[in-house]
């Protein structure tokens, strides 16, 4: 069973980032290069194919992280890994209410099914109230009704959570730090925050791309980054690069704990995200576990 190797050192981190270098030279770029690779999914839980580029790319080659989608469960690297995450914490702990801030996508219509009690949401804008559920439609076709809940103003009582799941959500809020008190503030004591946010392994310190406006423009302070997003065509804006900073802001939100959880296994389709890339850019298989 595929396993993550949970470290809070950074050096620990960095070792184990490191070890994986021969891996991911003799496995993964080979996968980068292929349409498609048999593996196993640990989600479906039998062989598979892992079709490489369905998602964004990286200049002519494909990121593996939005990639390698299993051609039954339908899921990405990258949500793959997060109901992993899940399910290894939710087997381990005495979870019994929890929240996904997601609600369109296949990561929650799996996660919901293995776990009823777990909630779903979109953030659907700023003119919505959290909690309260609202009619949506992305490009006018299938609507659907939607909880809406935003990471900064959650509709959660405090203290009511054991699990609070997010996925590459924080880097795309300004408010950053309010939202990760947000997160503090509706777990109980003990209870967990799993989420996924790309991070700078060789960063020492968190890069801000931009800032809001009062008239609701963005003050571009690097080149604009957006990513792709189920709920808005145009995608979303990316605010943040993250480095090794975000810990301390994490802790100083009110989380006893962050620990970062590795787990590179090529044969399951969890591979770096750009093998084929620059050494900064590889981005590793990657979650985060914040305790409060």
């Amino acid at each position: 069973m595929v396993q993550f190797q949970w470290h809070s050192d950074r050096q620990a981190v960095l070792a184990l980032a490191q070890g994986f270098t021969g891996a991911i030279a003799a496995r993964d770029e080979a996968i980068a290069r292929c349409p498609a690779v048999e593996g196993h999914c640990p989600v479906c839980r039998r062989p598979t194919s892992f079709a490489v580029g369905t998602g964004a790319m990286f200049g002519p080659w494909p990121n593996l992280r939005e990639g390698l989608r299993c051609a039954h469960c339908r899921l990405t690297a990258r949500q793959r890994l997060v109901f992993l995450a899940m399910e290894q914490h939710i087997d381990a702990s005495p979870v019994r209410r929890g929240a996904l801030l997601e609600q369109t996508t296949l990561l929650y219509r799996h996660a919901h099914a293995r776990w009823p009690w777990l909630t779903g949401s979109e953030y659907l804008g700023e003119r919505r109230i959290s909690g309260r559920h609202y009619w949506w439609s992305a490009r006018g076709l299938r609507w659907r009704r939607l909880r809406h809940e935003s990471i900064t103003r959650l509709s959660y009582p405090a203290g009511s959570l054991d699990l609070l799941v997010h996925s590459d959500v924080l880097e795309h809020v300004y408010e950053l730090d309010l939202a990760l008190r947000e997160g503090a503030r509706v777990l109980r004591d003990g209870g967990v925050m799993l989420f996924t946010v790309p991070f700078f392994l060789d960063r020492s310190t968190s890069l801000l791309r931009g800032r809001p406006r009062a008239d609701g423009s963005i003050e571009h302070i690097e080149a604009p980054e957006y990513h792709g997003d189920g709920v808005r065509r145009q995608g979303i804006y990316t605010f943040h690069s993250l480095g090794w900073d975000f810990p301390d802001r994490v802790r100083a939100a009110g989380f006893a704990r962050l620990q970062f959880g590795l787990c590179h296994a090529p044969d399951e389709g969890l591979t770096a995200a750009d093998p084929c890339g620059p050494a900064p850019r590889l981005g590793v298989p990657l979650v985060f576990r914040a305790t409060r």
